[in-house]
């Protein structure tokens, strides 16, 4: 059948420090709030480039900071903004755990579907 070549896995993945599901959770836009501050310097500019309020930018991180139990920016007022080691070692391993459980995705959605 061609009716698999219209579909493709699509994986969300929330990280949460609750089994609250209400709690704030780590996904994908504060990853990409995250690695936009690591490579502009600032959070305010990252929020700008993404067409998101500043104040909702920083609300995200803030609420994130506050479930996880630590700092993933340290802020610097009108000098910008930097990830924390800690930020930087957590970014860089969700973004690890994000592609192996996409490629996986992809994987076990191939298989499944394969004759569909």
């Amino acid at each position: 059948m061609s009716n698999s070549k219209n579909l493709h896995a699509q994986v969300k993945i929330m990280l949460s420090s609750s089994d609250n599901r209400k709690d704030p959770s780590f996904g994908r836009g504060a990853a990409i709030l995250l690695r936009g501050v690591q490579m502009n310097g600032s959070l305010n500019k990252t929020a700008k480039d993404l067409h998101m309020a500043y104040s909702k930018a920083w609300g995200m991180i803030k609420k994130v900071e506050e479930s996880l139990g630590f700092k993933l920016i340290n802020r610097y007022g009108a000098r910008g903004s930097e990830l924390t080691e800690e930020g930087r070692k957590f970014l860089d391993l969700y973004e690890e755990y994000e592609r192996r459980v996409e490629a996986y995705a992809a994987e076990a959605f191939e298989d499944v579907f394969r004759d569909f």
